[in-house]
């Protein structure tokens, strides 16, 4: 005989019941496991382990900004103020011109100064009353180089265009040279030219660098009197008319280009706008203030790529038309290449002494002196 059992019967509120346990339960779990992770947080241990963190992090990112910049420059002390308002720029004018007045003759470019002595900016004053089209040709010379700015010259000759040259002579024997010299040139003498001839100066040596980094205050006294200045360095060759590749005002300064994002300092134009004056001021102001020499074209880099001078609109200037000699002379083969329609400018960056410059230019064929 089988036994019959009757089906258990289940109180109609057990599902909310058992849903209120579940969640009571959840919430207990939740808890204890916060509690636990907090006492963990607060551990001595956890502490030491978040701080080192914190530790690596910084130094990494330190390490990683010095790489950037490659050399820290201090920026932080004295440093020019910008033109933001006429007031500020006429009290910077009244103070810049002071200085100059307090001058005298003879005195040489000390590290403390942002100008050249009043005897040069007076030539620079006298020739823009000469030339009633404001815009040069600026370069540099001295003996070590000479007939890399002759040739130069005849390249500029070559290419059927008169431009204004204003040739900054950096020894005696180099201005006693070029005032004879047919080409018409503008010539003048910074007060700190040295008396005998110099020697050729390689890339990188001290006395180099010293002499080009005189060339932000060259260029801002020639800004100053209002000049459009293409500044371009005696290692260099004309193909044709560059003038036409700096038409229009959206820019402030445009710069032949090393890489992609590093600009050379040896073949820039310059306009006269606030902008111009108050970056070369503050290049120039970096350059005298640095307890270490620094090379102008590093220190310019910094400053554009850093934006210290913010406002400063640039434009690059194409690898194509003027193109240094990564771009136009094959090492390994030993050939020039590269050279089309376009090409306006060549500058011989990159080779880093008077010789090996000279043989690049007799290979490509450029060399017209004699």
């Amino acid at each position: 005989m089988h036994s019959y059992r009757l089906p258990h019967q289940w109180p109609r509120n057990s599902p909310r019941k058992t849903a209120q346990a579940l969640t009571s339960h959840s919430k207990k779990s939740e808890l204890n496991h916060l509690c636990s992770s907090m006492s963990k947080l607060l551990s001595p241990r956890c502490f030491c382990r978040a701080a080192l963190v914190v530790l690596f992090s910084v130094t990494f990112a330190s390490v990683g900004l010095w790489l950037h910049f490659k050399t820290p420059i201090d920026m932080l002390h004295g440093m020019p103020q910008e033109d933001s308002n006429e007031e500020l720029a006429l009290r910077y004018e009244t103070e810049f011109e002071e200085e100059e007045e307090g001058l005298t003759q003879d005195d040489q470019l000390g590290p403390n100064s942002l100008s050249v002595a009043p005897s040069f900016a007076d030539e620079v004053r006298a020739l823009a009353k000469a030339l009633p089209k404001r815009k040069i040709v600026l370069t540099t010379a001295n003996t070590g180089f000479l007939d890399f700015t002759q040739n130069m010259l005849l390249s500029i000759q070559r290419v059927g265009i008169h431009p204004e040259v204003v040739v900054i002579c950096e020894d005696e024997a180099t201005y006693k040279f070029l005032l004879k010299h047919r080409y018409g040139l503008h010539v003048l003498k910074p007060p700190n030219a040295i008396p005998e001839a110099a020697g050729v100066l390689n890339y990188g040596v001290p006395d180099y660098v010293t002499l080009v980094n005189n060339r932000p205050k060259y260029t801002y006294e020639f800004i100053k009197q209002g000049f459009e200045v293409f500044f371009v360095d005696s290692d260099t060759f004309w193909f044709r008319d560059p003038f036409p590749y700096f038409k229009g005002d959206q820019y402030d300064v445009a710069f032949m280009r090393d890489y992609r994002k590093v600009f050379n300092a040896g073949v820039g134009f310059y306009r006269p706008t606030n902008r111009t004056e108050y970056f070369l001021r503050l290049w120039s102001w970096v350059l005298e203030t640095q307890p270490k020499i620094r090379h102008d074209q590093h220190v310019m880099n910094y400053i554009l790529s850093s934006k210290i001078s913010p406002d400063i609109k640039i434009r690059s200037l194409s690898f194509q038309v003027f193109p240094t000699c990564k771009i136009l002379y094959d090492w390994d083969h030993e050939v020039c290449r590269n050279v089309t329609k376009k090409t306006a400018l060549f500058h011989a960056a990159f080779v880093p002494d008077h010789d090996n410059k000279r043989k690049v230019f007799d290979i490509c064929k450029i060399w017209l002196l004699n």
